[in-house]
């Protein structure tokens, strides 16, 4: 086999899957593709965090109103992609808020598809844990406005893990095989 060759993963077919070749052609034109300036500072101005309660993903009323007003938003600017990076507060531990964060991000999604956004437009829905915490106090006042689900203009650095996702079956299939 040859890098050139194509390598079907798991319930897709080789023709489904393109030609390694084209895979990183994919990647460096994602990699390389970044909102202006301009968009992000738009989106931010435009699109509100979606809040959660402690411990819940679901969407309760005030989320509800956020969704549909960021729906309605990315509805009047259809070229405007975006991601979702889910997000908890300090409390638990690792593993159980990335998970956590991560059921946030795509409550959001699915929440803005099945408002008539398109699927097409969300680029990434991904949790991010504690990790990246808009405030740092220990109180319930900061931790709520932690757990939360930020919507912002695309990302290449969440464009470039999901490309390398892309490839790992090619990359694999070299590492057993000789591929020149």
């Amino acid at each position: 086999m040859n890098l050139l060759e194509i390598v079907p993963t798991q319930g897709q077919s080789a023709a489904q899957q393109g030609t390694v070749a084209q895979q990183i052609e994919i990647t460096k034109t994602r990699s390389t593709v970044q909102p202006s300036p301009a968009e992000q500072q738009e989106v931010k101005e435009n699109l509100k965090d979606v809040h959660f309660a402690f411990d819940r993903y679901d969407l309760d009323d005030r989320a509800q109103q956020t969704l549909q007003e960021n729906a309605n938003w990315l509805k009047a600017n259809p070229g405007v992609a975006i991601s979702i990076a889910g997000n908890a507060d300090e409390r638990g531990d690792i593993a159980y808020n990335l998970g956590l964060s991560q059921k946030r991000a795509e409550a959001v999604r699915d929440a803005l598809v099945s408002l008539g956004v398109s699927g097409d437009r969300i680029q990434f829905a991904t949790g991010w844990g504690k990790l990246y915490p808009v405030c740092a106090q220990s109180d319930e006042s900061c931790w709520a406005q932690n757990r939360r689900a930020r919507l912002t203009a695309g990302s290449t650095l969440q464009n470039d893990v999901l490309a390398m996702d892309r490839l790992t079956p090619a990359i694999l299939a070299c590492a057993t095989k000789d591929c020149r």
